[in-house]
């Protein structure tokens, strides 16, 4: 992660607040894989940490400089806001990053950063995302056909960094659990042990019809234990509570309590 760099040459200049983010290189260290959600909190804390040095250095250039509105301001400290330096008790004064820069001879200051999950924190709270998933099913009481009519899921992931993707991923997953709780079954040949239905002609997944209405609600939930930035995985948790809650409206509607997935015609009929 590069420091706090001003621009030059007449290029667009961003409030002074420029990093790079390099990731996927073989020229780079190895990183977390990006999966399991876990990537953004990884990479996202060690950016915090980076740009929490940055702005550290740059206080100290301001704070002892004469020429700085902010000079002397030790004791009372100073906060990063929109490209300046601002200090806590009186926000009247402050300083930009590019002037701090400019009157101390620097083209730039760095910080670096690193991040990794605190093992005293995870011992003692539990910091996993959850949430609840509502279905609503028909079921024909002559060919025992089960359609899920409507799905409503509620999730707490933390601090929710794009939501529109986070929104996009609740529905994936909860479209995967219709999936999993009625569509889709892996038949294996016991001699081989070969899927025997290795293509989509037979191994069943939903289409557009069979998800007529899914609603993804982001409940707002701020955990200063988990990382820096607060922020959890919000794939999976779609899947699992999904396919639990299709089974329980099946039992609702049918009395019967199936217990494997997926729920199969005859077991209704039976």
């Amino acid at each position: 992660m590069d420091g706090l760099r001003p621009n030059r040459g007449g290029k667009p200049r961003p409030g002074c607040r420029a990093g790079r983010f390099r990731s996927g290189s073989s020229n780079l260290p190895n990183a977390g894989i990006a999966g399991g959600s876990t990537h953004t909190a990884t990479a996202g804390s060690a950016i915090q940490a980076a740009g929490e040095q940055a702005v550290a250095r740059l206080a100290e250039l301001a704070l002892a400089d004469p020429r700085s509105p902010l000079f002397g301001a030790d004791n009372v400290g100073v906060v990063a806001r929109n490209g300046r330096l601002v200090r806590w008790d009186d926000e009247r004064r402050s300083d930009s990053f590019v002037e701090i820069l400019d009157r101390a001879g620097r083209e730039m200051v760095e910080g670096r950063g690193s991040a990794a999950a605190d093992a005293a924190a995870a011992e003692r709270y539990a910091m996993h995302a959850h949430g609840a998933v509502f279905a609503e099913v028909k079921v024909d009481p002559e060919l025992g056909q089960v359609r899920v009519t409507r799905l409503v899921g509620a999730f707490a992931a933390g601090r929710i960094i794009n939501p529109r993707l986070v929104e996009s991923q609740y529905y994936g997953g909860m479209i995967w659990g219709v999936s999993f709780a009625l569509h889709e079954r892996a038949v294996l040949d016991r001699r081989t042990g070969r899927v025997m239905n290795a293509d989509l002609a037979e191994y069943h997944v939903p289409v557009n019809a069979d998800i007529p209405s899914v609603e993804a609600i982001l409940i707002e939930e701020e955990d200063p234990h988990v990382n820096a930035l607060g922020v959890k995985g919000v794939g999976e948790i779609g899947i699992t509570g999904t396919a639990g809650a299709v089974a329980n409206a099946v039992w609702h509607a049918t009395g019967v309590r199936v217990r494997r997935f997926p729920i199969a015609i005859e077991e209704l009929l039976g």
